[in-house]
């Protein structure tokens, strides 16, 4: 076997599982992670372990591009569109998945803090797909609705930021460094300036050459290049590179006016390198550990969906949101899909030996998701009243308990 075939496999085997998938009515990715499971080493083993880490750049560049669609969101338009009152509401709804995992991997389940912090920040990430899946299946529009897709649009920026400073301090505390408030702060605080003005700066340089290109294909060449030459930087310079692509897709997002056509165009190139990323996670899954993390990824799952229900209701409480949306967002924040699995297997390069506990938690964990979460998405939604366009009566737009 050799790399050639390796990638032929990942993206055959995906583009099948996947399509099985939507025949069953189960998200695509659930069917690209059970694919990747059956080809791996744990089952019938046609990808070996060598074969494996040979296809890392797969990952490299799925989360590239995966980070770079983030910071396409992360523009002025869009935070002046959203409102204060949705920004809150996100950074609250993740916050809340955030602590709830972590203080219950301390407390709880008796886990080093390294790996708490660790799996509270990827525990932030919500997975829009899947709720935007059933949002157009039921046509469903009014308060809640319009709520949770403006959360679900800003969601991943603050869990990349989030695991940008987790991720920091895991380090510190791992390496044994004495942790005080200036490196607490200052450290992951100067590694995340530094990712987001790398990105920036190259962003800054791709709105520039964009005006003076025409056609398509020479547009998708200059941004890919960009992409990767950030991704491989970043990763010389020991800096985070969801941080650097995200700001390199905000530069771009803010700075260009061109901008939707520079992300339509990577748009149009992405989908295989996600079908291979998602069928490789699922490959990476250690299955002799899910013994060991059995009862720790029910708490994961379980602690995730209890804080984002809780977070989503404070923020909208706070804020004076519907009824409606406090009692129900929640439950569209269920999904969690790709960010939560890059943020994992960058864990698993990062953190050798906890990392592979955690990313295949993440993984097994991301199955179930996948399979509830859109249940929870259309149960939240129903009780709205607002499936089929039909908002319910007993609640006006203004009303705040």
């Amino acid at each position: 076997m050799n790399i050639i075939l390796n990638g032929g496999l990942l993206l055959l085997v995906g583009f099948l599982a996947g399509k099985l998938a939507n025949v069953l009515k189960f998200p695509a990715v659930t069917g690209y992670l059970i694919g990747g499971i059956l080809i791996g080493p744990s089952v019938f083993n046609f990808l070996s372990h060598d074969m494996l880490r040979a296809s890392i750049w797969i990952s490299h560049g799925a989360l590239a591009l995966i980070a770079f669609s983030i910071g396409s969101q992360f523009t002025i338009g869009n935070i002046r569109r959203l409102g204060a009152r949705v920004i809150w509401i996100a950074t609250l709804e993740a916050l809340g998945g955030l602590f709830a995992v972590m203080l219950a991997m301390i407390f709880v389940f008796r886990q080093p803090v390294p790996v708490a912090l660790l799996y509270g920040a990827i525990a932030a990430a919500t997975a829009p797909a899947a709720t935007l899946m059933v949002i157009r299946e039921l046509r469903a529009s009014g308060p809640m609705t319009d709520t949770l897709l403006a959360v679900v649009a800003i969601d991943d920026p603050i869990c990349v930021i989030a695991f940008g400073i987790a991720s920091g301090l895991s380090a510190m505390l791992m390496k044994g460094t004495a942790l005080s408030l200036g490196n607490m702060i200052l450290g992951p605080l100067w590694e995340i300036t530094r990712a987001l003005g790398l990105g920036l700066m190259i962003g800054l340089g791709v709105s520039l050459a964009v005006k003076w290109i025409q056609r398509e294909a020479d547009v998708q060449v200059l941004v890919l290049g960009a992409i990767f030459v950030s991704t491989g930087l970043a990763l010389i310079l020991g800096l985070s590179p969801l941080l650097t692509c995200m700001a390199l897709g905000s530069a771009v997002g803010n700075a260009s006016r061109r901008g939707d056509k520079v992300f339509e165009a990577i748009t149009a190139l992405d989908t295989p390198v996600y079908v291979a990323f998602f069928t490789l996670s699922g490959a990476g899954l250690h299955v002799e550990l899910l013994r060991r993390v059995g009862l720790l990824g029910i708490g994961y799952v379980a602690f995730r969906v209890l804080g984002k229900i809780l977070g989503a209701s404070l923020g909208a409480t706070v804020t004076r949101a519907p009824g409606v949306v406090r009692r129900y967002l929640g439950l569209g924040l269920v999904p969690q899909a790709g960010v939560a699995l890059g943020l994992s297997l960058l864990v698993k390069q990062q953190f050798p030996g906890i990392g592979d506990v955690i990313s295949t938690t993440i993984v097994a964990s991301t199955v179930i998701y996948e399979l509830i979460g859109p249940v929870c998405s259309k149960i939240g939604i129903s009780l709205a009243g607002e499936a089929g366009g039909c908002v319910a009566g007993s609640e006006s737009a203004s009303s705040s308990v």
